[in-house]
């Protein structure tokens, strides 16, 4: 335990899948169907340094990025071995699910950023950027 720090801090998955839970609970008011819920925007902050909305709005952006680009390949896939779909052409639940997987995807690079490389492509990466 941290001795002379009076707050009690949170392990790192317990606290991503709060942030994950918020970011939900932000997705499914923004995108009600009833517009006396949609009207109203409550304050659902868990952390002073982390804002949901702001979080949603990096990962939808992402997402539309990811879009734009078009589908890329990844280790030794072949274009068209997985099938993705649009942020465009997704609605209600899809869209809310693709969304909260993102930020929990970015809260796990996050929490992981700077551990030493453990997958394949992880260590390619490194030693190709180490080369240049």
């Amino acid at each position: 335990m941290c001795y002379g720090n009076a707050r009690f801090k949170f392990p790192k998955s317990i606290l991503k899948e709060c942030k994950c839970g918020k970011a939900r609970l932000d997705a499914m008011l923004e995108n009600s169907d009833d517009p006396e819920v949609k009207a109203v925007t409550p304050s659902i902050n868990i952390h002073r340094m982390w804002k949901v909305t702001r979080a949603i709005g990096e990962a939808k952006k992402c997402l539309n990025m990811k879009e734009v680009i078009g589908q890329t390949q990844t280790d030794r896939k072949g274009l068209g071995s997985s099938k993705a779909k649009g942020w465009s052409k997704t609605e209600g639940k899809e869209k809310r699910d693709m969304t909260i997987d993102k930020v929990r995807q970015e809260e796990f690079e996050k929490n992981f950023e700077g551990r030493p490389a453990t997958s394949q492509t992880e260590i390619l990466q490194s030693t190709d950027s180490n080369m240049e």
